[in-house]
């Protein structure tokens, strides 16, 4: 195998992409995604539960100009660069789909990988990348989510039908799915039984709402060597081959996180279905872990801690999203705030409202980074101004309404 010139993938591609308008939390599940694309079922965990691969549903969820596609375009760019593998239409059916996984066959020898190993593979893998995930699922469809949440796992994947001379079975297929999206596309299309079904529970929803600004002109010329050295890394990741082994601490302190509930635990309604499954998240990203760093397939404590990290970063956010989904903008933001502060003021004795209240009324409608915004917001139109108390503390009247 190849000798790699990067010591962390994912490090790397965070450097890479430090001038692109899009969040860090974007670019680092870019890079994620994208390996665990490149590894497809070559490696793999073996659990008591069965066989784990490192495949992922990755949404990035995200207002419009928050910079979701610029991430989603350098991974296809990247994926693009990997020898024989299948990149999806942008815009497939459930049938048209299941026609490219059974075309998506792979199959070769591994003369070396990780630890001297070597082997055979012969698996179906498929790599989905949609910058807007309204193109491959314009509206909700039962049986096309079905579709995803059986494949998802790598079991066999099988259709017949009696009308026709339809009569198939993919014995090991595989998708790696990494999707764009806003708030709003999942308030209009996901049925509130949606988020009790499979697939969402498998889906990695990634949030962020703060828009980057960036230089238009230098300093952020695109660094063709850093861009090459990826490309030809993430070849070398996707011709590992073997089962990743678990130092003893490694193994411990996931056991043990598991065994615990995996504290902290999502405690947001619509996230109960994917509770049940973040061990198994959890397993695939330490899959990931390892093979950013090296080719021996071992995964350390190191990279259990890293893991984590992410998982815990992005479930952070996660309830943001629902808040995005149902706030119905700022404009509505702003006037239920107004009208708190109002009511508030009108019941208190018409005294100075401290701010701090304000902010956790509007914790609980806005995403957390939006927050100080509204009240920037509410100050400079006018609706609330700051005021000294008679007890000389300073806080918010409500104004410019009657």
């Amino acid at each position: 195998m190849a000798k790699r010139r990067l010591s962390n993938w994912i490090d790397s591609f965070d450097k890479f992409t430090s001038g692109m308008p899009s969040p860090d939390i974007f670019r680092k599940w870019g890079a994620i995604a994208a390996i665990g694309g490149a590894l497809e079922r070559k490696t793999w965990v073996t659990t008591n539960v069965g066989t784990l691969y490192p495949n992922l549903y990755t949404v990035i969820v995200a207002p419009a100009g928050v910079g979701k596609t610029v991430i989603t375009n350098t991974v296809r760019g990247m994926w693009h660069g990997l020898d024989d593998h299948f990149l999806a239409s942008a815009s497939v059916s459930k049938a048209s789909l299941v026609d490219e996984l059974r075309e998506a066959e792979r199959k070769g020898v591994i003369t070396s990988g990780g630890q001297g190993g070597f082997g055979q593979f012969h698996f179906n893998s498929l790599k989905i990348l949609a910058n807007e995930l309204g193109v491959l699922i314009p509206g909700y469809d039962n049986e096309f989510m079905n579709v995803l949440t059986d494949i998802y796992d790598g079991h066999h994947y099988s259709e017949r039908k009696r009308s026709a001379s339809l009569n198939f079975k993919i014995e090991k297929p595989q998708i790696n799915l990494l999707a764009a999206t806003t708030p709003s596309y999942l308030n209009n299309v996901m049925p509130e039984g949606a988020w009790e079904q499979g697939f969402i529970s498998r889906v990695l929803l990634i949030y962020s709402g703060q828009t980057q600004i960036r230089q238009l002109w230098g300093g952020n010329a695109r660094n063709e060597k850093a861009e090459k050295d990826l490309a030809f890394d993430l070849n070398t990741i996707g011709k590992l081959y073997g089962e990743m082994a678990l130092t003893p601490d490694a193994k411990a302190a996931i056991t043990e996180w598991h065994i615990a509930g995996g504290p902290p635990t999502p405690d947001h309604p619509r996230l109960v279905n994917y509770v049940t499954r973040r061990t198994i998240h959890l397993l695939k990203l330490c899959m990931i872990s390892c093979a950013s760093s090296g080719d021996d397939l071992i995964i350390t404590l190191d990279h259990y801690v890293e893991a984590l990290d992410w998982l815990l970063e992005a479930e952070r956010f996660m309830p943001d999203i629902f808040k995005a989904m149902t706030s119905g903008g700022d404009g509505r933001v702003v006037e239920e705030a107004w009208h708190f502060m109002y009511t508030t003021y009108l019941s208190e004795g018409k005294k100075p409202i401290l701010e701090n209240r304000l902010v956790n009324f509007l914790q609980q409608r806005t995403p957390a980074h939006n927050v100080l915004k509204i009240i920037e917001i509410m100050k400079k139109a006018g609706l609330v101004k700051q005021e000294l108390s008679s007890a000389g503390i300073i806080g918010l009247v409500p104004q410019g309404k009657k």
